[in-house]
């Protein structure tokens, strides 16, 4: 799947090219990093552990990759996440890949280290209570091609969140499409926010022990 996106679109190349600089494998260590996700999604800190040398030539890698060299590639990823998330809508448009039907959900993950400037306590979904966390938003399309990612405080409540994934799916979606999403994020303000912009909404209703649907 990676060779095929890269040869038929060119995405790895549209979206790393300008930013990977000087750096040594840089593209190769991104595929490296969603070929584990996609697989054994095993820690970053084990990748050079599990996978023999056959998945590393495969990927265009030369070497087993130290340790060190995943790290300084998701710092460079993390430096430049405005850039790649704004090529990455600029592809999505050029390919018209963009669904006019959007699910916008959100969550959370928690961090086992303290110096993280976002991490702040907040609901885990993760039932890691006490540590601190992050949370994010995404805004997927119904043909699965996510459109947005946002990342807050790990306190941010979805209600709040709605407003940033909201402004920046709204970057490249049609006036007309439709956002669904849950009942955390159904507020009168979001979904004034949603018909203001010309957009349209399905939600749920939380009553009690009853849960609707509200739609617009």
């Amino acid at each position: 799947m990676l060779d095929r996106i890269e040869k038929d679109y060119g995405y790895f190349d549209f979206l790393f090219d300008k930013i990977g600089g000087k750096a040594k494998d840089f593209q190769e260590i991104i595929k490296l990093l969603i070929y584990n996700k996609l697989t054994n999604n095993v820690s970053v800190n084990q990748i050079p552990n599990i996978y023999p040398d056959e998945v590393f030539g495969y990927l265009g890698l030369k070497e087993t990759p130290a340790e060190r060299t995943f790290y300084r590639t998701i710092e460079r990823i993390g430096d430049n996440f405005g850039i790649i998330l704004e090529l990455h809508q600029q592809f999505l448009a050029k390919y018209n890949l963009i669904s006019k039907e959007q699910f916008v959900d959100f969550s959370s993950t928690y961090f086992e280290g303290t110096k993280q400037e976002l991490g702040a306590l907040g609901y885990s979904r993760d039932g890691a209570f006490g540590k601190k966390q992050i949370t994010f938003g995404i805004s997927t399309g119904i043909n699965d091609l996510p459109t947005a990612l946002t990342i807050q405080k790990g306190n941010v409540q979805d209600k709040k969140h709605f407003d940033h994934i909201f402004n920046v799916a709204t970057k490249v979606l049609d006036k007309g499409s439709i956002l669904i999403f849950d009942c955390g994020a159904n507020t009168k303000t979001n979904k004034k926010m949603v018909r203001n912009g010309e957009y349209h909404y399905l939600t749920l209703k939380a009553k009690k022990r009853e849960r609707n649907l509200a739609r617009s």
